[in-house]
């Protein structure tokens, strides 16, 4: 049996003073007037499930207004043992527990994941690269901690090399960077398009689901290295190519551009230039798909991410719906319901109890945010 949330207790944490939700099954309704503390509290849930938030703040930012403290408690079971998660943010520093003892972040993330779908997850096909790359990381993230420590090293890299660009420090030391910059950067591009390439048949199956048609769909990771050699209606043929062939394409990219880099002082080569392209009947989504195509792609994606989950970790993760059923159409409305239906332990806020069946009010536990908690 997978673990679930049993309960969550919210101290001085953004707009909650003190608030408590027990008993909490496989479906939550939060009903509420907006700024009242829905998305607060779908923000708590993820920053003890995927240790992350998808609204990136300051630590500070996520004190309520005249405290310096704030915490959050999530109890978790599955039948046979009992954890607690515990978020403190103090002085401007987040620590996180487990059952009280002191853990790295990156420790807990594939404990009890969760995948959130907002209405700005509603962008993502058209939205910018820099979108879509973090969209895998954030997944890349809670399979695996490796995952976690190589992304943190290329950005460390990264920002290290970049600093020298502009400082126009001796040749020597970006050579010697470079050298350990296309190792780490060909790791995280193996990393990275593994994850892409995984979600592929999951995403396809979701698609006909939620579309009820047999379009075909496909997902591109094109590396850096390959952006200026071909043109966007043939990134779906860009090839996979493996650690070693990476490293050296990457080392023989920052050799060739060298002289490049230092006038611009900046890096032009790696996994932070990389790509992800999205395509429906072999057209790229970013151009040719309809907003109908599009929210039924993104909607896949986000199904997509529960299954693989699911599957890799032997864990089904916590599905957070944060507002987004205004966003949808009655269509997809019905069609992300049925996807859901009890499979997985959902938190679904909205401000409006119609867009739901009653078959489903009746299965949820239905809480009302009224005023100040």
């Amino acid at each position: 049996m997978s673990l679930m949330i049993k309960r969550i207790e919210l101290n001085n944490f953004r707009n909650y003073q003190h608030y408590i939700l027990n008993d909490i099954g496989k479906l939550t309704l939060l009903l509420g007037a907006n700024a009242l503390g829905k998305t607060n509290f779908i923000e708590a849930i993820q920053l003890t499930t995927s240790l992350d938030s998808f609204r990136k703040p300051k630590a500070d930012y996520l004190c309520k207004d005249g405290s310096c403290f704030a915490s959050v408690k999530t109890e978790i079971t599955d039948g046979s043992r009992d954890l607690e998660i515990k978020l403190t943010i103090k002085e401007g520093k987040k620590e996180y527990f487990l059952n009280n003892k002191r853990k790295q972040a990156r420790s807990l993330r594939s404990l009890l994941p969760s995948v959130l779908f907002c209405p700005d997850d509603l962008d993502l096909i058209k939205g910018s690269q820099a979108i879509k790359r973090s969209v895998v990381d954030h997944l890349g993230d809670q399979l695996s901690p490796n995952y976690s420590a190589v992304r943190k090293d290329w950005e460390k890299l990264l920002r290290q090399k970049n600093h020298y660009l502009k400082e126009e420090v001796d040749q020597s030391v970006l050579l010697s960077i470079n050298d350990v910059m296309a190792t780490v950067g060909a790791q995280l591009y193996c990393l990275r398009s593994t994850i892409v390439k995984g979600l592929i048949p999951y995403i396809q199956k979701a698609y006909q689901d939620i579309a009820g048609c047999h379009e075909c769909i496909d997902i591109a990771y094109i590396p850096s290295w390959m952006r200026h050699d071909i043109s966007r209606e043939h990134y779906q043929d860009v090839p996979y190519v493996s650690r070693e062939k990476a490293r050296e394409t990457l080392l023989d990219c920052f050799n060739e551009y060298f002289q490049d880099e230092k006038e611009r002082h900046v890096t032009l080569f790696g996994p932070h230039m990389d790509s992800i392209e999205f395509f429906i009947n072999q057209k790229n989504a970013h151009d040719f798909a309809s907003q109908g195509q599009q929210r039924s792609l993104v909607l896949s994606y986000k199904m997509a991410e529960v299954d693989f989950i699911t599957d890799k970790l032997n864990q089904k993760p916590v599905l957070l719906l944060d507002d987004v059923m205004s966003e949808l159409d009655s269509f997809r409305r019905r069609a992300l319901l049925s996807l859901i239906n009890g499979s997985v332990q959902t938190f679904i806020t909205s401000t409006n109890r119609d867009y739901f069946t009653p078959e489903l009010l009746e299965s949820a536990r239905i809480v009302t945010l009224e005023g100040d908690t």
